[in-house]
């Protein structure tokens, strides 16, 4: 996103600028808005908001519950915050239109001026549409940086009366503070795992799952996701769910527990569905950082997908941990960017844990329909980051 500072604007012309701008949110029912609405909601993958059912609302401007995507993009479209982003948003959009008129005059192609102000708008449009998103996200992600160290969202083991917090053995928390990663095979017994995946084939089915545009179009990921937590699963139609996510949410718990990493509750889950074929390229989940750290300590992703094997692909792939500043302080060396740690088959009822500030991964091209559910867990960088 170009960044103000490149042109004086006079204030008729912002006056006049807003105005193109809330014309454009507004046109058509919303179309625009609504598109803002889905890509906010949708998120990078990186982002977590709370809706309605799977984090997508019943209607695409979900005015009669204002969550916090909602007044996000109120904050950020009301005519004081256009205002500020006018300039950066004319000169991005005249800097893109400028490039379409040079390539199409290099093949010949020319524009009226009815096709000139259709596509001038409808850049103008797009560009509007990314730098809201951008502003939101790094919003939210600056939120959830500065709450991982609020000690009043601790997982503090005393204060969870539900269960025993022996989900995790042993070699899977031993994992996770050694190597980064952990593996805990049966998390869910046999007849649950059906269950969630027969209640994820549903929200599949029933359209709630949506494609990260951006990341598709730039050759990142090519799943669908959603955004759901307990209160908003139907207790009936999705025991499976409700039960697994009892479960994931003990976590934090149980590793504040055994290995005191003052990790936060959370009950934002992201559901994912891989179509044969899809992908996610390598990635971290979070950083040490300011532009890195949206307060994501530990990722745990739950499979329930049946009978799966090698051939069918679509593996988890770990590399190496990074080292932290914390080790590097000590001397730790980096690995090599390339080097793989372990290829994880998606197989039901598998949990996976890794620090996600340590660990670059990837979802390997799946060979059929794949499956998974992940929680984050938020926690400051330090406690248990310096072994």
């Amino acid at each position: 996103v170009k960044e103000a500072g490149k042109h004086e604007w006079d204030e008729g012309t912002i006056d006049s600028t807003v105005k193109i701008f809330q014309e454009i949110l507004n046109d058509r029912n919303k179309r625009a808005k609504q598109d803002l609405e889905r890509r906010v909601r949708s998120g990078t993958g990186v982002r977590e908001f709370r809706g309605k059912c799977c984090g997508a609302a019943d209607d695409p401007v979900p005015e009669s519950e204002q969550d916090i995507a909602y007044r996000l993009i109120e904050d950020f479209t009301k005519p004081s915050a256009l205002r500020d982003a006018a300039g950066p948003i004319m000169e991005w959009a005249q800097e893109i239109f400028g490039n379409v008129k040079r390539k199409g005059a290099q093949s010949g192609q020319t524009m009226d001026t009815e096709t000139e102000i259709q596509v001038m708008r409808d850049v103008v449009k797009e560009c509007l549409i990314r730098y809201v998103v951008k502003q939101i996200n790094t919003e939210n992600s600056e939120a959830f940086a500065a709450n991982s160290h609020d000690a009043g969202l601790l997982a503090t083991p005393q204060g969870y009366t539900i269960g025993d917090l022996e989900s995790l053995d042993v070699d899977c928390v031993k994992g996770l503070m050694e190597q980064g990663y952990g593996i805990q095979e049966n998390f869910l017994k046999d007849d649950l795992v059906n269950d969630v995946y027969r209640e994820l084939e549903m929200i599949d089915f029933d359209g709630k799952l949506s494609i990260v545009q951006q990341q598709k179009m730039a050759g990142i990921r090519s799943d669908k996701i959603c955004w759901v937590n307990y209160e908003g699963l139907e207790r009936e139609k999705q025991p499976g769910l409700l039960e697994l996510f009892k479960k994931m949410i003990s976590i934090p718990f149980e590793l504040n527990k055994k290995c005191s990493l003052y990790l936060q509750a959370s009950g934002s889950f992201q559901l994912a569905s891989y179509p044969k074929e899809a992908f996610y390229k390598k990635h971290m989940d979070g950083g040490y950082d300011s532009k890195l750290n949206n307060g994501r300590k530990v990722t745990a992703i739950f499979y329930a997908n049946k009978d799966w094997t090698s051939s069918d692909g679509g593996q988890l792939r770990l590399y190496k941990q990074r080292p932290n500043p914390f080790q590097l302080e000590k001397g730790a060396t980096e690995p090599n960017e390339d080097e793989m740690e372990h290829d994880i088959d998606p197989v039901g009822g598998r949990l996976v844990l890794f620090r996600s500030r340590d660990i670059p991964h990837e979802v390997l091209p799946t060979g059929r329909k794949r499956f998974a559910v992940s929680l984050w867990l938020p926690g400051p960088a330090g406690p248990g980051d310096d072994a």
